[in-house]
């Protein structure tokens, strides 16, 4: 090889680039080679790129919304409603994908370890953000692997009891669960669920006693209040609507601010005598760091839908309530009220599991 041709043959293997581009320029390149060059640029911008047209785009195809709890349950209900408005704005199908177990820890776990690309959201609630003191081996953090991006709305608690208690009123099983400090025995869906955090903290509230009784389930719990096997329970309202309204439960009072639509005899527990009042609030929460694109499409999306007369007509029939919320205001929620059900939490003595 002669000294010119090594000098060339040097330049086009440490300057492969610059070669490349005099190549392009003179036309001295195939087509073929031409399109292996754009795709190595493609690569060369990196991932970001690829990400903001995937965010552009989205969504191309179904959604899945995950909700941590069993089907039948308040959770799922809401969550099959939300599902239903969000896919007439959104034009795409979200599907309702059960992931029940362990306090609604199991499907969240799922959701923050998913791609972060909006295709799998989180149907939240408040009762997620005390798991870490539930449960010791906890694989995320609430607050810190997930983007909150949109309030739902809220459900109120109902305080119900037995019939064959002998009280027909709140006032007076309150002076008979006074009576009986330690004696009588409440109901939850689970340990750590809202049903029994939420009467924990009545109990503490009112400064009354009694014993906790956990099931696997709102159903099973309903049925031993029904036979009065136990005496009572605070769960939210669509679990228990079904059964004041048949008459198989005592409905005594709601732990809501003022009295709702969907039990409109029903006094607030405040009315009633005691200072307490709870709701079980409901968002959508993605994987942390989900482009703020798509997050801000999502909660666009679900403000839309929670404007919708068909969602607005079962909201009222679950006596949820909807109220309009930043995502800034929606993260201040979810952090104020992880404080605050730590500490119900902690107050109760439950031990981690």
């Amino acid at each position: 090889m002669t000294p010119a041709r090594y000098s060339s043959h040097i330049t086009k293997r440490r300057q492969p680039m610059r070669y490349a581009l005099s190549a392009v320029r003179s036309g001295r390149l195939p087509q073929k080679f031409l399109a292996m060059l754009g795709i190595t640029a493609t690569l060369l911008a990196g991932p970001g790129a690829a990400r903001a047209d995937e965010a552009s785009a989205w969504p191309t195809r179904p959604i899945t919304l995950v909700a941590p709890f069993a089907p039948g349950g308040s959770t799922d209900i809401l969550a099959r409603v939300v599902a239903a408005g969000m896919s007439k704005v959104l034009k795409q199908s979200v599907v309702v994908e059960n992931r029940a177990g362990a306090g609604g820890t199991i499907g969240a776990a799922v959701v923050a370890r998913a791609r972060p690309d909006g295709y799998t959201i989180l149907l939240s609630n408040v009762t997620l953000g005390s798991a870490d003191s539930l449960y010791k081996n906890l694989s995320y953090d609430f607050i810190k692997d997930f983007d909150h991006v949109a309030y739902l709305g809220a459900v109120p608690c109902v305080l119900v009891a037995s019939k064959s208690l002998p009280v027909t009123s709140a006032p007076e099983f309150f002076s008979y669960l006074r009576a009986h400090a330690g004696q009588l025995n409440f109901g939850s869906s689970g340990i750590g669920a809202a049903s029994h955090l939420c009467t924990q903290s009545f109990l503490s509230t009112g400064g009354f006693k009694a014993n906790h009784v956990p099931y696997r389930g709102a159903g099973p719990m309903m049925v031993d209040i029904m036979s009065g096997r136990i005496a009572f329970a605070l769960d939210t309202a669509p679990n228990a609507s079904s059964h004041i309204q048949g008459g198989k439960v005592l409905g005594l009072a709601v732990a809501a601010d003022q009295r709702i639509p969907l039990l409109p005899d029903l006094p607030t527990i405040k009315e009633a005598g005691v200072p307490f009042e709870m709701s079980i609030w409901y968002g959508l929460a993605t994987p942390r760091n989900t482009p703020k694109e798509i997050d801000h499409k999502i909660y666009e999306a679900a403000q839309v839908a929670l404007r919708d007369p068909e969602v607005l007509n079962a909201y009222r029939s679950l006596g949820a309530s909807v109220t309009a919320e930043t995502q800034q205001a929606f993260l201040a929620r979810v952090e104020a009220d992880k404080v605050r059900w730590t500490g119900i939490v902690k107050q109760a003595e439950i031990e981690p599991q």
